[in-house]
């Protein structure tokens, strides 16, 4: 039996089949002309091309990632004077100094690998998988690393995080008592509670932060002797002092040894394991008579600060410095685009 509306049928479906065509006709294809009229010279130079960034996101995808291997290969020879490349431009890491000397934590960000790199052997030791050590560690030795906390009071704000020290031999998290929240005396900090310094085994300074850290013998048992202590807890005592001078000079007072543990050189110098150098934002110089070691003719204009210097390499041969990474388009609408890696590197100084 024939179905009496087949020849219905048949008419609707070459109407819609042809809809569907003209659709195609009128606006896909144009649609797929234009992308291929925008998108279809592909060199290095479209990136700054704003209508080729806009229209063509797979081509600038690929277009970037081709750029970003050829340039980070040129980086690992362009490198200033008297410089070696300690990891390569093109694996665009973020490292860490680690007082010391023989480690450097490295944030391999193109592979996502993260690691201390033991400079002496070229071991990897991988880190405990903590977010915080990203976020806010920083390390005061190849085993310990402070997370930082957040300000305020315990009591009463809602997004307090404590400080604690990670242990990086178990992956343990162990809390500081932050003293600046302990009860006053007079109005003013109770010099009662030097004596946490006292019987430290191990007090770190932090000048950038402001901030000493104590950790009592036995810390792993003993949690409720290891504190924080901040320089703005001495209140009116710490006014026309700058970042951790304070702290430096009540240590002293106190006959307390301590190790400085910040490289930025915002606030302190950074001396070399042994203590025969001392770096800083202009150059290193010998510690014993202030005489300059290296300067920014020796480096080629290389600066120390602002982040550039990472840490002492551990036989004092040199030290590690981190070169900004650049960006290969800027424009005030679209803001810069497309980083660059630079290498990490090892400036040798002057041989004796």
């Amino acid at each position: 039996m024939k179905n009496p509306n087949g020849k219905t049928y048949e008419i609707w479906t070459i109407t819609i089949t042809g809809l569907i065509m003209l659709i195609l006709t009128c606006c896909i294809l144009p649609v797929k002309a234009l992308h291929w009229s925008i998108c279809r010279v592909q060199t290095p130079d479209r990136l700054k091309d704003v209508l080729f960034q806009a229209f063509c996101p797979e081509e600038v995808e690929q277009l970037y990632e081709n750029l970003y291997w050829e340039e980070c290969a040129k980086e690992d020879k362009q490198i200033p004077p008297h410089t070696e490349v300690l990891i390569s431009a093109c694996k665009n890491s973020a490292v860490r100094g680690v007082p010391g000397g023989e480690y450097l934590f490295v944030n391999e960000l193109k592979t996502g690998e993260i690691y201390l790199l033991n400079l002496r052997t070229g071991e990897k030791k991988q880190v405990p998988n903590d977010p915080l050590v990203l976020e806010r560690g920083i390390f005061l030795n190849s085993e310990l690393v402070w997370l930082e906390g957040s300000g305020g009071k315990p009591d009463n704000s809602p997004s307090y995080s404590p400080h604690y020290i990670l242990d990086l031999t178990d992956g343990k998290r162990y809390e500081l008592l932050d003293l600046s929240w302990l009860p006053l005396k007079n109005g003013e900090f109770d010099i009662q509670n030097y004596a946490y310094f006292e019987s430290a085994e191990e007090v770190f300074l932090h000048s950038e932060e402001n901030v000493l850290i104590a950790l009592s013998p036995d810390f792993r048992q003993n949690t409720k002797q290891n504190i924080i202590f901040s320089q703005s807890s001495l209140g009116t005592h710490s006014e026309g002092f700058v970042n951790g001078e304070l702290l430096e000079q009540l240590m002293n007072d106190l006959e307390v040894n301590y190790e400085v543990v910040d490289f930025s050189l915002e606030y302190t110098d950074v001396p070399s394991p042994t203590g025969k150098y001392v770096v800083r934002h202009d150059g290193i110089y010998l510690s014993s008579t202030d005489m300059p070691v290296v300067t920014r003719e020796y480096t080629g204009g290389l600066f120390m600060g602002f982040g550039g210097f990472k840490s002492w390499y551990y036989d004092e041969s040199g030290v590690i410095i981190a070169l900004d990474s650049y960006y290969y388009y800027r424009n005030s609408f679209w803001n810069s685009r497309f980083p660059l890696p630079r290498p990490i590197l090892k400036l040798n100084l002057p041989a004796p």
